[in-house]
């Protein structure tokens, strides 16, 4: 044993040489192939003292009490110095020229390992420290990126129970992932298997959700503007027409598949149970970090040597019903005003989160029963929300708005108003995504229409700052790029009611 422990002290030492050769460039230059076999052997190192533990850590992870019981199940090793290393590496990925394919996936890896050997403040920063890795590794990567997030990190960290209570460090951190995912990658699918991972473990991931509308990068804000319409029940059907605005989003979406080393049908198989086991899990998959999911034919299989060991997997959402999924609803009204990701309610649908009515979703959560289950309705009046929440939603509204006005560089001409700005930037941009970026501002009309009708609780400040951002909006939407549809004047239309009924409270 002390051989292996003055084996993996020597990993790490050559992990932090590795980092200051590229950080100065020394020669030679480590290639990530020889960084990737250093980073294998710590991971090696991780699951066979894993899997030496009687008890569960990984369900000792998912409270913060447990911490200190947890970190004397394992040998006394230096893991913070193990995971400084791995961060420090992040830092200067861009200098690995050679392997740095072999070098990311080994990355990854030992990160989900590290996971159950590590201190309160550590898990805290892993999910956001996973979630950086997308801005410099390659796009080869993205959906390892997101996997690892979705199966071993998220469902471990952001549910962790504090010892006051509070909302733990990792679950504050949320937008920042959400925002660094959907900066760094351009695939859709990305974006929905993230934020329905999110929506199965946090019921109020709409305040993360509304934070990277309000300050998130023009590509965050636009990917979360539009799955916000997309996956939360509309709070005004009559508003707009869902089915005219909002394309499928997830019909590219990779399956996760079988994690099994011998599995029959590997690469194929996608995965319907897991087993949050470490033993079984390790046994089955030696490279792999727990939990361990499988496919229904493996953990049949299995099932038959380690029965009551798994739980089924919640499958993405195949579509995004309007109406009350569950076959036997008996309401008149079958708008859905609710979705839940209970693995309860999605066995009723297949594993598949389930849209309800509202007399179905008093039904299925109330005092008697569904009070673990998460789930989330359609966003209540801005008087209705909490200040934090309210505050993300003016600026999101805010934001979007802003998104109307004419992208402007050096050199262009800043006389003319709207038109100028327009004519100047449309030599450089396809029209198309002029008129996209344009057309974001709609989301931000309904927003504002829907949510923001004034009554006696809302401030007359948030009316103002509404009112006078309406009328920018309003001045700018005045204006068309040449060559795109002025398929934005219809909404003016729409608004002009609410602009009313705003003055008029405000003068009164």
């Amino acid at each position: 044993m002390g051989t292996r422990f003055a084996a993996f002290a020597l990993k790490l030492t050559s992990l932090h040489d590795y980092y200051l050769r590229l950080l100065h460039g020394n020669q030679p230059i480590p290639s990530g192939l020889d960084m990737a076999n250093t980073v294998k052997f710590c991971s090696q190192m991780l699951l066979s003292l894993l899997k030496e533990v009687r008890e569960a850590p990984l369900e000792m992870v998912k409270s913060e009490k447990c911490d200190a019981e947890r970190m004397a199940l394992y040998p006394n090793l230096d893991y913070k110095q193990l995971y400084n290393a791995l961060t420090q590496l992040i830092d200067v990925i861009p200098a690995i020229h050679i392997g740095l394919q072999a070098f990311g996936q080994a990355l990854l890896q030992c990160l989900a390992c590290l996971l159950p050997f590590l201190d309160h403040d550590m898990i805290d920063n892993i999910p956001y420290l996973t979630a950086s890795t997308i801005s410099v590794l390659p796009v080869e990567h993205h959906q390892d990126i997101v996997n690892n997030l979705c199966f071993y990190i998220l469902p471990f960290t952001i549910t962790r129970k504090t010892e006051d209570g509070s909302e733990n460090a990792a679950s504050q951190s949320i937008a920042a992932v959400i925002m660094m995912i959907f900066q760094y990658s351009s695939n859709p699918a990305h974006h929905c298997q993230l934020l329905e991972c999110l929506m199965a473990l946090k019921p109020g991931v709409v305040k993360d959700l509304l934070c990277v509308i309000a300050y998130g990068t023009a590509p965050a804000r636009a990917s979360a503007a539009k799955l916000l319409f997309y996956y939360w029940p509309s709070f005004n059907p009559n508003l707009f027409d869902r089915r005219a605005v909002l394309m499928k989003f997830a019909n590219d979406l990779t399956p996760f598949v079988c994690q099994r080393d011998s599995c029959p049908n590997a690469g194929n198989a996608e995965a319907g149970k897991v087993c949050y086991d470490h033993r079984i899990s390790i046994t089955f998959a030696n490279e792999t970090p727990p939990p361990l999911y499988l496919c229904i034919e493996c953990a049949n299989e299995i099932h038959r040597t380690h029965p009551n060991m798994f739980y089924d997997i919640l499958h993405p959402m195949q579509q995004v019903s309007m109406v009350c999924e569950n076959k036997n609803c008996r309401a008149t009204d079958k708008s859905a005003i609710s979705v839940c990701f209970s693995t309860e309610c999605a066995s009723y649908n297949g594993n598949h989160p389930i849209r309800y009515c509202e007399q179905c979703h008093n039904i299925r959560h109330n005092k008697r029963r569904g009070g673990d289950h998460v789930y989330h309705t359609a966003l209540p009046h801005i008087s209705k929300m909490d200040s934090q929440t309210q505050t993300y939603m003016i600026q999101a509204i805010v934001s979007l708005l802003k998104e109307a006005e004419p992208l402007r560089f050096p050199g262009s001409g800043s006389g003319g108003g709207g038109s100028g700005g327009g004519a100047g930037s449309g030599s450089q941009f396809d029209s198309a995504s002029l008129e996209e970026r344009q057309l974001l501002g709609r989301y931000g009309v309904w927003l504002l229409v829907g949510l923001c009708t004034p009554d006696q609780e809302i401030s007359i400040e948030i009316l103002g700052r509404l009112l006078s951002m309406l009328f920018h909006w309003f001045h700018v939407t005045a204006y068309s790029f040449d060559g795109t549809k002025k398929s934005l004047m219809h909404l003016i239309f729409s608004v002009g009611n609410l602009t009313l009924r705003i003055f008029i409270h405000l003068i009164t």
